[in-house]
């Protein structure tokens, strides 16, 4: 049987408090935790050199995992999120950006196929690098979240009923 120790969850409540437990036994991360803690408990026995032969992790990574392990108990031992803070945002230019709202309010429905000759042309007249057709995709798909360009509505009309549906 394997014992956790954990603080007090004073004011979080009970459900959050198992939860938090059951994360721990049960979880996706659980053998992590478990070869993390083989791993330190190796290193308190043999030392440094037969730790990173044995499992190749350096003396200064288990002294942070021992420092996580006595500031946030187990679960200071699960990996954290390796995304970058600040994501590279895609930079549009104005015209482009104008264009593609002009283009698909006066022609709606058009693809982006549809649309790159005619923006090539009009960066050509203007001197600026035309984007490729991917580009001009990614950029429709932006302006219809941001709701700059209005999504494609669908018109039905039923004859025997005589009415229209949208």
């Amino acid at each position: 049987m394997k014992r956790f120790y954990l603080e007090s969850s004073r004011g979080t409540g009970y459900i959050r408090f198992m939860r938090r437990i059951d994360d721990i036994v049960n979880g996706p991360n659980s053998k992590e935790i478990e070869v993390k803690l083989k791993i330190i408990r190796f290193f308190d026995e043999y030392g440094a050199e037969a730790t990173k032969q044995a499992f190749g992790k350096s003396r200064s990574t288990i002294y942070l995992w021992k420092h996580s392990l006595k500031a946030s108990g187990t679960l200071g031992l699960v990996s954290g999120s390796r995304a970058p803070l600040r994501r590279r945002r895609r930079i549009v230019a104005p015209l482009v950006e104008s264009f593609i709202i002009n283009y698909r309010t006066s022609h709606p429905g058009v693809d982006k196929s549809s649309i790159y000759p005619v923006l090539r042309t009009a960066c050509e007249e203007a001197g600026i690098k035309a984007p490729s057709v991917s580009t001009i995709g990614r950029i429709i798909r932006d302006l219809k979240v941001r709701g700059r360009i209005p999504r494609k509505t669908r018109v039905a009309y039923n004859d025997s009923t005589d009415r229209l549906r949208i």
